[in-house]
C-alpha cells in the first residue's frame, strides 16, 4: 500500500513537470491582478539553475536556488520511501509545513515583494 501511495505522487509529480515542461504556463495571479505572484519566475529560475546560471536564477526568483533544492530532495525521498516500501517522508514534510508555516508564509512574502520591486525599479 506505501508504494502505491509513494507511486501515485511521483506519477503526478512527474506528470506535472513534463506538462510545465511542454506547455507555456502564464500565471493566472498575475494575468488576473496585474502583479507578479510569489511564484512568478521559478521556471525561468529552474531553467537557469539547469545551466548553471546561479545569478540569472536569483533575478528570475529569490526563492529558485532553495525551491529547486528543495524539489529535487523531495523526489529523491520519494524514490527512496518508494524502493523501500515506506510511507515516511510525506508525513515528516507536512509536519514540518505544520510547524513551520509562518516561515515559509515569511519566505513568500519576501519573493513576493521582490518579484515587484525589481520590475518597479526595472522600469523606472
Amino acid at each position: 500500500m506505501n508504494r502505491i501511495k509513494n507511486g501515485i505522487i511521483l506519477l503526478i509529480l512527474i506528470s506535472f513537470l513534463c506538462f510545465v515542461a511542454i506547455m507555456p504556463v502564464t500565471c493566472i495571479f498575475k494575468t488576473v491582478t496585474g502583479i507578479y505572484c510569489p511564484a512568478c519566475g521559478l521556471t525561468r529560475s529552474f531553467l537557469s539553475i539547469i545551466n548553471f546560471h546561479f545569478i540569472d536564477a536569483i533575478w528570475y526568483n529569490i526563492l529558485g536556488i532553495p525551491m529547486f533544492a528543495f524539489i529535487i530532495t523531495f523526489i529523491l525521498m520519494l524514490i527512496y520511501d518508494f524502493l523501500k516500501n515506506r510511507f515516511y517522508f510525506i508525513p515528516k514534510l507536512l509536519n514540518f509545513f505544520e510547524k513551520h508555516y509562518i516561515f515559509i508564509l515569511v519566505l513568500l512574502l519576501i519573493s513576493f515583494v521582490f518579484n515587484n520591486l525589481k520590475f518597479i525599479f526595472n522600469f523606472i
